[in-house]
């Protein structure tokens, strides 16, 4: 009988929150579009899809994920200022 008045709390508590899930990949048109310029630069021959914000160094990042024409999956690192930090 005591689990019945606990239940609806639980429940409650959970109603209403939208989870978040860190670092999750974005549609490319969510982040700046001179941030794409440079990951399309770095790497002209990939459509690219999505981004996440990440750190790195304790900087704000973006990893900018796209395919090559042959399916390959590529990914540019680019700082918030515009730096290219690693093509993988």
């Amino acid at each position: 009988m005591r689990y019945a008045i606990f239940l609806p709390v639980l429940l409650l508590a959970g109603c209403g929150a939208k989870p978040e899930t860190p670092n999750a990949f974005v549609p490319i048109g969510e982040i700046e579009p001179n941030l794409v310029k440079v990951a399309e630069k770095a790497l002209p021959n990939v459509k690219f899809e999505n981004a996440r914000k990440i750190k790195v160094g304790g900087e704000d990042a973006y990893e900018i994920r796209g395919k090559m024409p042959n399916g390959k999956i590529r990914e540019v690192e680019v700082s918030a200022a515009g730096k290219v930090i690693e093509i993988e």
